[in-house]
Order: C-alpha cells, then sequence, then structure tokens
C-alpha cells in the first residue's frame, strides 16, 4: 500500500502522489465501513446472549424442579462460551481491521512533508553522495519538497552503502 520510495528509480509524480492519497481515502472509508460492521455483530450478538440468559436461562434455572446437570451445564458452560465469542471476535478484528488500519497510518505519515530541519540533516550527504544529490535534484524539479517517506529512503541508502 502507498508509494514506494527508492533512491535510484525517479521520484513519484505529483499525478502518482494524488493517486495514492486517493487509494489511502478509499481503504480509510473502507475500513471504517468494516470497524462499524463489526460493532453492529457484535451488538446483535451481545443481545442475543443477555436475552437467551434473560428470557431462557434464568427462568429455568431459578425453577425448583430443575434438575441439577443442566442447571451445571448453563451455570459453568456459559463462561467459555462468552469467552470463545470474545476471542474469535477481537482476532477477527484484529486481523481484518486493526493492521490494515495501522499499515495505512505508516503510509499516509511517509506522504507528509519533511519538515526544512529533517531535509536539512541529510542535505551534506546530498552532496556528498551523488544519487541521493540527483533524487533531491529530481525532486526539486518537479516543484515540491520531500516527503518523509523519500527521507527514510534516503537515511536507507546511506546506512547500506555506507
Amino acid at each position: 500500500m502507498g508509494l514506494d520510495f527508492d533512491i535510484s528509480s525517479t521520484p513519484p509524480d505529483t499525478a502518482n502522489i494524488t493517486a495514492a492519497r486517493e487509494e489511502f481515502a478509499a481503504e480509510r472509508q473502507r475500513l471504517r465501513e468494516l470497524n462499524k460492521r463489526f460493532l453492529i455483530v457484535i451488538g446483535v450478538v451481545l443481545a442475543i446472549i443477555v436475552s437467551f440468559l434473560l428470557l431462557v436461562a434464568v427462568p429455568l434455572v431459578s425453577r425448583p424442579d430443575m434438575e441439577g446437570s443442566f442447571v451445571f451445564m448453563i451455570v459453568y458452560a456459559l463462561p467459555y462460551f462468552f469467552f470463545t465469542v470474545f476471542v474469535v471476535g477481537n482476532t477477527k478484528h484484529h486481523h481484518l481491521v486493526d493492521v490494515p488500519q495501522k499499515a495505512l497510518r505508516l503510509a499516509e505519515a511517509a506522504l507528509e512533508q519533511a519538515e526544512p530541519e529533517e531535509i536539512s540533516e541529510l542535505l551534506a550527504a546530498c552532496q556528498a553522495h551523488a544519487p541521493l544529490g540527483t533524487y533531491q535534484t529530481q525532486v526539486a524539479y518537479q516543484g515540491r519538497a520531500l516527503f518523509k517517506g523519500e527521507l527514510d529512503a534516503m537515511r536507507h541508502w546511506l546506512e547500506t552503502h555506507t
């Protein structure tokens, strides 16, 4: 998801950046809708469980002629059922919503404009290393500032090539 910044290739142009931001907005909306559906489903499941408890389990257990094994099953099995519903629901929510939201936040952060202080840290490296200088020149030729993702790519390039 998002743009991959590579110092050895040409920087993304305005059309690619706009397309990536539109993709992020669509993904954010999809995740919101999915999150709403999870909330609705968990609300319905909880309403069903509470209704079962109030309308079926409590009246059956409170009857004096009720068999002990049935009462035992209701009283001791329901916590395991609740735990199972909780674990399965949270695991599905984590994998389908939380993990993609984190990836989306990281991809959006990579497309934020870098602060001048962050750029000045790498200015000497851009002048000392030709690939970094070329990439920075190409970005400046597009009339835009460096993104945080591009600065991270430059730092990574410096770590691997020096």
